[in-house]
């Protein structure tokens, strides 16, 4: 068996036609060429090409050194003077028509029963010259090894593929193999005995094009409906039962069926699709990152993630929003947040993180949502990205394509680290799983806010919802990780291994150096002052009001009814930094700064005290007279009349004694709110 990678010296031992013939050019030829190799292991060390995407005619020219290599060793007899082949036109046997055209027009199928031939004619061959047998002995010698079975095992498996006319059978005849090795003698390289071998299709299809009633089908069909086919085709069979002189025949379902499979996937989808589902399927530009230099392209992008986790304030399931920042070049992740929704806030965030440790970015390019795209990060003045001479690209809407290594990164990273947690929401989570698990959790989580111990269920499913802290150390995990790893797209290092995304910024900024090229990086002082959001406020009294805080500074006083910018810290709310419009400091301004209560709180509290110990001293004398009143057996028959039975006619004294005791509340205040007035 012919092996599936050779390594530069074999191929250059091969001598072929359009190939070097030393290794040392054969591997500059797969650099410039980009041939997929493979680390060898063993003695030189080195890299193996694999054969199989090598060009074809190269390939076919490996394959017929193999052939005859094996034929070779298969028989064991001496040779004798070999006869000089007769040299063919570029166009044997298939006259008018390019060797190119032949080739290209062929499939699969096709080649592997053409090279089957080569190898039955080659054989033939061998067996001719080095027996001195005539030619047409030959033949019959082989053909009498094939009904006997007593040919090679590997020629032997090769006789039904040459055989495709005859439905595969493991037989020949003698005209046919003659009429093989004849035009293998006749053809003068490799590409002219595979096209002399080709076989030729019996039965061509009709093209495309010759089905006339295509076009009126794909009215019914091509909707962005996407109707089934069948009742298009019944759509399509009405409306050709009203029509008058059509030029064609109704066909069938099954021919329309076929028809509509022989189709490319682009012409059975358009107009069934359109937008970006379209776009997806359309030929398109890949973009070359390589080029680039660290830095010059920061990819960013925020999403939901498809897994829900405990809420940091309120405790309930919810997504949180996390936001990538990812370097072009090097395929790193320079900075990412996490926040309870899409903001400019978590955007800004991300890249503060990526500049404090990897430097300045020429080029930030996002998508044209309302976090990436807000006046924090894009207003001409106070902007980030004008701030920092950073310029902001946004890609078309709806069409992810163009930022397809960092939606790739959403899908291979943070959707994997989604679907480890069993509160997982994205698709492919089953239905019945999702909803039982959210039910469970929603009970707990009910059961906590009333107080409640938790039974073992609730307790279990509790412990699915993973807590905000946690999910933060996982995704900052999985970044680690995935910046550790070697990466598919990226060149490959010295020892065959691919380099990681953090390897590969260290190699090319080393690479910059040598160049004199340097990363810009940011000071403290500017990633205090320059990179801070800014906002554009006017001053009210020396009041700004800004992200539902409201800042103060007598030092605004001037300002009053002016546009101010306004310098916040993400991480601390409790003051803020004021510019006029030209970038001139101002003040900073304080949080609730100039808030005062409304009344003095010590009098307050007096009043409140003193009117709470006349209360507290009403209720006792209340409780007083009570107790006085029971031990004496007498109360206030009138009061008590009106209190408990102003209905009722009262026969005897005795009675009234007696519902007294057994009606009147121990407060006196006869069950009405006791709010220190008497009721008596």
């Amino acid at each position: 068996m012919m092996s599936e990678y050779l390594n530069a010296a074999e191929l250059a031992s091969l001598q072929i036609r359009g190939l070097p013939g030393t290794a040392k050019n054969i591997i500059e030829k797969a650099k410039r060429e980009s041939w997929p190799c493979r680390r060898r292991f063993g003695k030189g060390g080195g890299f193996e090409y694999q054969v199989a995407s090598l060009p074809q005619e190269i390939q076919d020219a490996i394959a017929e050194k193999h052939l005859m290599g094996m034929l070779a060793k298969s028989v064991a007899k001496p040779p004798v003077a070999k006869e000089q082949s007769m040299p063919a036109t570029k166009q044997a046997l298939q006259v008018g028509v390019s060797l190119d055209s032949v080739l290209n027009g062929c499939d699969q199928k096709q080649r592997d029963c053409a090279h089957a031939r080569l190898a039955l004619s080659a054989y033939v061959l061998h067996i001719h010259r080095s027996n001195g047998l005539a030619l047409k002995d030959a033949v019959s010698y082989v053909l009498q090894q094939i009904d006997t079975s007593s040919l090679e095992a590997g020629l032997m498996r090769l006789v039904p593929v040459a055989n495709s006319r005859s439905g595969g059978a493991a037989k020949l005849s003698h005209r046919t193999l003659l009429g093989w090795v004849r035009a293998y003698k006749k053809a003068a390289n490799p590409t002219e005995r595979l096209t002399a071998l080709i076989p030729q299709k019996s039965r061509t299809r009709a093209p495309i094009e010759s089905y006339i009633w295509l076009g009126d089908f794909l009215t019914f069909h091509a909707r962005p409906q996407a109707p089934m086919l069948s009742h298009s085709y019944q759509d399509f069979a009405e409306w050709y039962g009203n029509q008058l002189h059509l030029a064609y025949d109704l066909p069938s379902l099954d021919v329309v069926r076929k028809v509509w499979n022989r189709l490319p996937e682009i012409m059975r989808q358009r107009g069934r699709k359109t937008g970006p589902a379209y776009t997806k399927i359309l030929p398109h530009e890949k973009r070359d990152w390589d080029v680039l230099e660290p830095n010059d392209v920061w990819i960013g992008d925020g999403h939901s993630f498809k897994a829900k986790v405990q809420h940091p304030v309120h405790g309930s399931p919810f997504k949180p929003e996390v936001t990538v920042v990812l370097d072009g070049c090097t395929r790193m992740v320079m900075g990412f947040s996490v926040s309870f929704a899409e903001s400019c806030i978590a955007v800004c965030d991300a890249l503060r993180i990526g500049m404090k440790h990897f430097g300045l970015p020429l080029i930030y390019y996002s998508d044209n949502g309302a976090g990436q795209t807000g006046k924090t990060i894009d207003h001409e003045i106070t902007g980030i990205a004008a701030r920092l001479a950073i310029h902001h690209v946004t890609g078309i809407p709806s069409h992810p394509q163009g930022r397809g290594i960092i939606e790739r990164w959403w899908k291979d990273n943070l959707v994997r680290l989604a679907r480890s947690y069993d509160t997982f929401v994205g698709t492919g989570m089953d239905e019945t799983t999702k909803n039982t698990v959210y039910r469970k959790l929603e009970s707990a989580i009910k059961a906590e806010r009333k107080g409640k111990e938790l039974t073992t269920e609730q307790r279990r499913y509790r412990q699915k919802l993973p807590t905000w802290n946690q999910f933060i150390a996982d995704v900052a995990a999985t970044i680690d990780k995935y910046n550790k790893r070697p990466h598919s797209e990226l060149p490959k290092k010295a020892d065959g291994q691919r380099y990681s995304p953090a390897e590969y910024r260290q190699h090319r900024i080393a690479l910059m150096e040598k160049d004199g090229l340097h990363i810009e990086m940011l000071s403290h002082m500017e990633l205090d002052t320059l990179f801070r959001p800014e906002v554009e406020r006017t001053a009210r009294n020396g009041w700004l009001d800004m992200l539902n805080f409201q800042y103060f500074s007598h030092d605004l006083a001037a300002y009053h009814g002016k546009k101010v910018r306004v310098s916040y810290d993400l991480d601390d709310a409790s003051s803020v930094k004021v510019y006029d419009t030209d970038g001139h400091y101002i003040c900073r301004a304080e949080l609730n700064g100039n808030k005062h209560p409304a009344f003095d709180v010590d009098s307050v509290r007096a009043i409140k005290d003193k009117q709470r110990a006349d209360n507290r001293k009403k209720r006792r004398q209340n409780q007083i007279a009570e107790i006085e009143a029971e031990r004496r057996g007498v109360v206030d028959v009138q009061a008590n009349i009106k209190a408990l039975a102003p209905r009722r006619k009262l026969a005897q004294p005795e009675v009234l004694e007696e519902m007294e005791y057994e009606e009147v509340p121990a407060t006196g205040t006869h069950g009405k709110k006791n709010d220190g007035f008497k009721y008596f």
